[in-house]
């Protein structure tokens, strides 16, 4: 019984080594299977627009977001916290306490060293997979924290991600695209409109002012979050705000000058940015938006849309 045992840690050690080498060494990603992309199959736009709308729970609490969402792990050699996150929901569902103990041990021994976690976390799931009886209060420090990274580093990247673009774009109604000839406001609020739009400035050298606008959606969604709003909006003044930076976006002297006043003071709220969007929307609208309408980017986009 004790060889057994021996033998198949040594299997599991083994194991471990080779998915810590191909987790973070693009050149063996081969031995790791790809996550298989969902089918567009019924899927509307909506409802896939959706899902970059609001908190990471609305992907994963659809069954194609969240597999388009491991996808995107799995391209971005972090597909380890999603999986960490179904163990748990696997392991709260157990009914015997044999099971749950067992199991508790196996995703200590897969995830420890390929999550981040906290030592007071990590020590607390340790001992609770020890425990007889698994309860998982003990886990929850561990999950909250698997939880935000996922919500605040993993998310916004999926959201800009070709994956999800690209996923867009498979159910994206032509009647959508075409609307946007009209209205400059439906071209800004549509993800794949934005995405090709920002293609055709970065072609004419202009990307930085609706860079700039998408930095200030992503600062507002941080509403309540006092200290991450700080940091986000002396990010933004940094990349997009400061004379002779390469991404300078050129605001009235009056704009900016509000803008330097209410940071300094640290009177900052999703307020901060508004008259500089205005200026920088008046300034994409003009000009730069005639021209998407009038390029090669907006008619080849619009000949290739499937759905009607």
């Amino acid at each position: 019984m004790f060889s057994e045992h021996l033998s198949n840690r040594k299997t599991m050690v083994e194991q471990l080594n080779k998915d810590m080498q191909a987790m973070f060494d693009p050149s063996l990603r081969d031995a790791r299977p790809e996550p298989e992309m969902p089918s567009a199959d019924g899927v509307e736009y909506p409802r896939a627009a959706a899902w970059s709308a609001g908190q990471l729970q609305a992907v994963l609490s659809d069954d194609k977001g969240r597999q388009l969402f491991r996808v995107f792990l799995w391209k971005s050699l972090a597909e380890e916290n999603l999986n960490f996150i179904e163990a748990t929901e696997k392991l709260k569902k157990m009914k015997t306490s044999e099971d749950k103990k067992s199991f508790a041990q196996e995703i200590i021994d897969k995830y420890a060293v390929l999550i981040n976690l906290s030592a007071p976390s990590m020590a607390s799931i340790r001992r609770s997979a020890q425990s007889d009886d698994i309860d998982m209060e003990d886990w929850a420090p561990a999950i909250k924290e698997v939880r935000r990274l996922l919500e605040n580093d993993q998310f916004p990247r999926f959201r800009r991600s070709d994956v999800y673009l690209d996923f867009l774009e498979l159910i994206l109604p032509r009647s959508y695209a075409e609307k946007w000839a009209t209205s400059f406001e439906a071209l800004l609020g549509n993800a794949v409109g934005r995405h090709h739009f920002r293609l055709f400035l970065r072609s004419i050298r202009a990307e930085e002012n609706l860079r700039f606008w998408d930095a200030v959606v992503e600062f507002r969604a941080s509403r309540g979050k006092t200290t991450s709003m700080i940091v986000q909006a002396r990010d933004i003044i940094a990349t997009f705000l400061t004379e002779g930076t390469p991404n300078e976006v050129f605001l009235p002297f009056g704009t900016k000058q509000v803008i330097d006043a209410r940071v300094l003071d640290e009177q900052i709220d999703i307020t901060l940015f508004d008259e500089a969007t205005k200026h920088v929307e008046q300034v994409l609208r003009n000009d730069p938006y005639v021209r998407f309408l009038q390029s090669a980017e907006y008619d080849n986009l619009c000949a290739k849309l499937t759905r009607p």
